[in-house]
């Protein structure tokens, strides 16, 4: 596995804009998962990519990455919406896009 920072640089250029019908499928697989607002996806992404157990298990237990709930799904498949996601294999995390929100950091 790639040293950290180049692993991060990977995973971030692997992160996209996708919509609610694009994560529906992985969410009815039981692969998706909510990043907590709090949380930068990227760095998610490497925890689970490096298989930081211990990590990924007090932001299980604090419901910081949480499987969407059903009123969750409800909703976006009223409204749908845009979200950023990025895949580990096999999971699929997302945040939604928070309008005004930049992209450059």
């Amino acid at each position: 596995m790639p040293e950290d920072s180049s692993l991060k640089a990977t995973l971030k250029d692997d992160v996209g804009t996708v919509s609610w019908s694009w994560l529906r499928p992985h969410e009815k697989h039981g692969i998706l998962f909510l990043v907590a607002e709090k949380l930068d996806l990227v760095e998610v992404a490497v925890e689970v990519a490096e298989d930081r157990v211990t990590q990924i298990k007090t932001w299980l237990e604090n419901g910081d990455l949480i499987r969407p709930t059903p009123d969750q799904v409800v909703e976006w498949e009223k409204i749908g919406g845009l979200f950023t996601g990025i895949i580990v294999k096999p999971y699929v995390f997302f945040k939604p896009v928070v309008m005004g929100e930049s992209d450059d950091s």
